[in-house]
């Protein structure tokens, strides 16, 4: 295995995420805590936008990239993961949506995710290592889903951005890469059980997925090992969707 690229911070033939210094947004969120917890549990030392268990400095959400970002690298000595996860769906017709909800949507789920991107990747470059991961839903991949218009389009941008940065930095080391999820446990909690059992019969595993599966997708990324993948966006979805 070629050591080119690997953290002179870390231990000598390490592979997975042991050392390495992460930043998790929106963690809170969806798989965010699961993600937080994998992380911490495989040797990574954590930074949050929230108070979760095991995380070495908590800063707070909704700041400026430029803010956020600097805060995880004065708290970690430097930064070597960023991990973006995402927030709940709002489910809302797409004649009812307004302006003023898509422009929310854009920014809260599209420019601020993709500002903190281009900061984190901006030093990783110079560092000549890193690894980002966009949480994002099968909604940004594919039009099918019905009143999830402004999320889609947003995620959707996302990844693409997330495919361009992931072309600008591959030389330079940093891996750029997204998880689309598709009826996770979190997302269908809220949903009736007549409900859950339609969707669950349109589900090739015949389950919705686990917190942890998503995490475990996630430290396949962020690994020194996973170095090779990038400008990628892998499906979770148990079959359901395909590509």
């Amino acid at each position: 295995m070629t050591t080119d690229h690997i953290p002179a911070t870390t231990a000598a033939g390490a592979t997975g995420v042991e050392g390495l210094r992460a930043l998790v947004c929106e963690a809170a969120e969806g798989v965010g805590p699961a993600v937080v917890a994998a992380l911490i549990a495989a040797g990574a030392r954590v930074v949050a936008d929230a108070p979760l268990p095991g995380v070495a400095q908590a800063i707070a959400p909704g700041g400026g990239a430029a803010e956020t970002v600097a805060a995880a690298r004065a708290a970690l000595g430097g930064l070597d993961i960023l991990v973006l996860s995402a927030p709940p769906v709002v489910n809302r017709p797409i004649f009812e949506t307004t302006a003023a909800q898509i422009r929310q949507s854009a920014e809260a789920e599209y420019i601020r995710p993709a500002l903190i991107m281009q900061e984190a990747a901006r030093g990783m470059a110079a560092a000549g290592f890193g690894r980002i991961i966009v949480l994002a839903t099968m909604s940004a991949k594919t039009g099918v889903h019905h009143n999830v218009a402004p999320h889609a389009g947003a995620k959707a941008g996302l990844l693409a951005f997330a495919r361009v940065l992931a072309a600008e930095t591959a030389a330079q080391g940093v891996t750029v890469n997204g998880i689309a999820t598709s009826l996770f446990a979190p997302q269908v909690a809220t949903m009736t059980e007549e409900k859950r059992a339609r969707l669950r019969a349109g589900v090739p595993v015949g389950r919705f997925g686990e917190s942890a599966e998503a995490a475990h997708a996630v430290l396949f990324l962020a690994a020194r090992a996973g170095g090779y993948v990038t400008g990628e966006c892998l499906n979770l979805s148990g079959g359901r969707f395909m590509d």
